[in-house]
């Protein structure tokens, strides 16, 4: 099967994208998460900004972990402020390599306008792209020639 252009963020993006406000408790992201079967869930501004990303670890480090309390503690307290972001037609292998550099799982995605119109998973991208498993997963050694190798 070939193609005359490599996927990109849009072929393989979730559209459906579950938001929630900097001031609500982290209880509710938490739950958001749980009922959605999802592991982040985007920050957006009043006005549909993307501001920060929560994230199941950032749960469990900056809240569980600090005996903090998710019922008063907000999601601005606890979110990752200004994510990362990719546009739509980034090339998948792209905004692989910027997961993989980034230390990230996740990546929204915005329009051209700076609107928020998905979200990327690594395992959105593994699902379609396996060969990528490469950059996403596996540490390559940066090691000289004359090592002779594998």
């Amino acid at each position: 099967m070939s193609s005359d252009r490599p996927l990109t963020v849009a072929d393989v993006m979730t559209r459906e994208v579950v938001t929630i406000s900097p001031d609500a408790p982290v209880i509710e992201a938490a739950r958001l998460m749980r009922d959605r079967d999802i592991g982040s869930v985007v920050v957006v501004s009043s006005r549909g900004e993307v501001i920060g990303i929560i994230t199941e670890k950032d749960i469990v480090v900056r809240v569980v972990a600090e005996n903090r309390d998710p019922l008063r503690t907000t999601v601005r307290e606890v979110m990752t402020p200004n994510p990362i972001t990719v546009y739509d037609d980034t090339p998948l292998e792209a905004a692989a390599r910027i997961m993989d550099e980034q230390k990230i799982g996740h990546l929204p995605v915005v329009d051209k306008a700076g609107r928020l119109v998905g979200i990327i998973a690594k395992s959105d991208i593994i699902e379609f792209t396996p060969e990528l498993i490469q950059i996403l997963y596996l540490k390559r050694g940066e090691t000289s020639e004359a090592g002779g190798g594998v």
